[in-house]
């Protein structure tokens, strides 16, 4: 061996040696960080549920959370950009004519802008609703800050915030059974007390009282869901705090739990956190007081969409609630779906298959030697990588053509739903009209026609009423299909259907007054709304790639 060659072996075993002992010391400085985390150095409370403070411990997670700030992802069906859904879909504004969705509806933003969004929508402006088509309209009500302030837990256990809300009990308080406050013996009585009356309070009078305590701003009254929604404050384990989704857990057979809020296993905590919030609700009573209708829906089993039609039409028959609101057209009591995630992803292969809320919208991600889950909580569009491909091999174009198929087929069903629900509006409105020409219509005062010719025509409407829902699950829930493509697409085609059969019912209505309308076929889409006033980017126009998305399914012009 030449000296030059020897030396050179040396330098390169030099260098390996010296690359082998980073790399040791790279490991062990990784090995040492795992370690050390979580590392928990200041005290949390419920008492003061701010991000700011509880991200002292998990700065990961704060980086996390405080991306959605920023974040506006557009997809073609969801995603977080804020435009006007009415906008882009008129025909909404004729199904919920009558109520405040027609008048403002745009896509919300991400969980950092829960509390804004919800104080900005002209949903929540009673001047300017009272102004625009809804004058009896009296304001919303403290229920619908139950899922957009992240003080709730403060509300209604916290020495600091919830004295404000303990201003005595009602009658239905007290006798009504509530799993998640019964749990806590006495002291939920106290608890239950502070949500009831939350609940009935006029929404604004609720964010005043903690903008007194905690200041506005972020930090205060405007901070949207954070880390006390989810996570217990001593060791970080996942909780369950709004007290409806326990309440309606209980009554299905499930088991309330004072710490986490339901007995449940970690991977169901993972999507019980989000389930929470994601569901259909309304407000029942003179308490406003928040309900999840599940009473229908049995332990364990896939949720089918005959469980509203059986728990909404008994609550109709015996008066506890009988309509969200009356649509303007037709005088059909319609209920007004919210967003059912957790009721369709029940019945879908994902969920079959043991995947969590948590691991699509919040999948985990490295952060040096941990391995945290991402706080930045979006559709899972915004990083296949992450979210998909720990379980599919396929590639990422592969992957979103398969979401493509799934949405594309979904929005074509769903604007055939829309159509025969506009023909049917469309001809109970006719039909409305030609009946009050008659003499013994035109003869009764306004609300005594009105309940007269709605008697006459009641198989129509109810036809209408169950149409609607299944539009507004359709329309409404976020995934546009996704979550359960099968499940939609037996809710769309029953859309169809019955509100075909509502029109037969509505000439079989008519035939012993001698009257007979054309049956509409091709309805006409109302004209898009005017674009309000709102701070971009909220309430903005659709996208010229919506506009050609919505083209593209007008005109089966997909894969």
């Amino acid at each position: 061996m030449s000296k030059s060659v020897y030396v050179a072996a040396i330098v390169v075993a030099a260098l390996g040696g010296a690359g082998l002992f980073a790399l040791n010391t790279n490991i062990a400085e990784h090995k040492g960080e795992s370690k050390t985390q979580p590392l928990k150095t200041f005290e949390i409370s419920d008492e003061e549920p701010d991000f700011a403070k509880w991200g002292r411990n998990f700065p990961a997670q704060l980086d996390g959370y405080l991306q959605m700030k920023d974040e506006y992802i557009e997809t073609p069906f969801g995603g977080s950009l804020p435009y006007s859904k009415i906008i882009r879909w008129p025909a909404a504004t004729t199904f919920w004519n009558g109520y405040a969705f027609a008048v403002d509806y745009s896509k919300p933003r991400t969980h950092y802008y829960s509390q804004i969004d919800q104080m900005e929508t002209k949903r929540n402006n009673k001047e300017y609703l009272n102004a625009h088509g809804l004058p009896a309209f009296k304001g919303q009500p403290g229920a619908c800050v139950n899922c957009h302030t992240g003080y709730l837990t403060a509300i209604y256990k916290s020495d600091k915030l919830s004295p404000s809300f303990m201003l005595g009990k009602t009658e239905v308080m007290g006798a009504k059974k509530m799993g998640f406050f019964d749990v806590f013996g006495d002291k939920g009585e106290a608890m239950k007390e502070a949500w009831t009356n939350m609940n009935k309070m006029p929404y604004f009078d609720v964010m005043k009282k903690v903008e007194e305590k905690y200041g506005d701003g972020i930090h205060g009254s405007h901070m949207g869901s954070t880390c006390a929604d989810c996570h217990n404050q001593d060791d970080m384990s996942l909780r369950v705090t709004r007290p409806a989704f326990v309440n309606a857990m209980v009554l299905r057979g499930y088991e309330a739990d004072a710490k986490s809020g339901i007995k449940a296993s970690r991977k169901e905590m993972r999507n019980y956190v989000c389930m929470q919030c994601h569901v259909e609700y309304y407000f029942e009573g003179k308490d406003s007081t928040l309900t999840f209708p599940w009473t229908k829906w049995k332990k364990d089993e896939a949720f089918k969409i005959e469980n509203f039609d059986e728990y909404y039409d008994e609550k109709f028959a015996n008066g506890e609630f009988p309509y969200d609101y009356i649509q303007k057209d037709t005088k059909t009591k319609i209920i007004k779906m919210q967003h059912p995630e957790a009721e369709m992803y029940s019945s879908s292969l994902h969920y079959r298959s043991g995947v969590t809320c948590a691991d699509c919208h919040m999948p985990y991600k490295r952060d040096g030697a941990n391995k945290v889950t991402n706080h930045n909580i979006l559709s899972p569009l915004a990083d296949i990588n992450a979210a998909c491909k720990t379980c599919h091999p396929q590639s990422e174009q592969v992957l979103k053509d398969r979401i493509s198929f799934i949405q594309n087929r979904h929005a074509y069903e769903l604007r055939g739903c829309e159509n025969n629900l506009l023909a049917l509006i469309a001809d109970i409105k006719t039909a409305r009209e030609e009946l009050a020409k008659l003499p013994e219509f035109a003869s009764l005062e306004d609300k005594a026609r009105d309940d007269a010719i709605s008697k006459v025509i009641e198989k129509a409407q109810y036809a209408h009423r169950k149409a609607h829902i299944r539009w507004d699950v359709s329309f409404s829930e976020n995934s546009y299909g996704f979550h359960s493509p099968q499940e939609f697409m037996r809710i769309i085609g029953q859309c169809k259907e019955v509100a075909r059969e509502g029109q037969a019912e509505l000439a079989n209505a008519l035939a012993p007054y001698g009257i007979k309308i054309e049956l509409t076929k091709t309805a006409t889409i109302p004209a898009a709304p005017l674009k309000l006033d709102h701070k971009p980017p909220t309430g903005s126009l659709p996208t010229e790639a919506m506009k050609k998305v919505d083209e593209d399914v007008k005109n089966l012009n997909f894969k």
